[in-house]
């Protein structure tokens, strides 16, 4: 199946990328101040353009997990420093997707906004407890 473009500003686009742009936009405007909505968009679109993406980050997860000391809360073992804990797995396109819909001043991406998206999305959460 050949994929469809239109000029979009003068810049040839798949016509489907158009169309969920506008989607996000639709959605952005409906939702006001709750990310939720169109981060559950954003995931579900990342997941769809790059499923070898999911799948090796299923993979990483999974070695994270099985190289934990302490796998319900994520530590690792205390080495010479400090020990670590991991919490989630995010991926760069995800972020970059995030980005380019909402600014660090609209959605700041801290401890907090992390915490809440690993208890939303199980899937990216490294230990069994956050």
């Amino acid at each position: 199946m050949l994929d469809t473009y239109i000029l979009h500003n003068g810049i040839p686009r798949k016509y489907k990328d158009v169309h969920f742009v506008e989607q996000v936009e639709e959605l952005k405007r409906k939702s006001g101040s709750n990310p939720w909505p169109i981060i559950d968009l954003l995931i579900k679109a990342w997941a769809d353009r790059a499923p070898e993406e999911v799948e090796a980050m299923h993979i990483v997860i999974k070695e994270y997990r099985e190289a934990l000391f302490d796998p319900k809360f994520g530590q690792t073992k205390e080495g010479k420093d400090f020990g670590r804990r991991f919490t989630l797995d995010f991926p760069k396109r995800l972020m970059l997707m995030i980005r380019s819909v909402y600014s660090s001043e609209e959605l700041p991406t801290d401890s907090k906004f992390f915490a809440l998206f690993a208890k939303k999305y199980p899937f990216f959460r490294i230990p069994d407890k956050i």
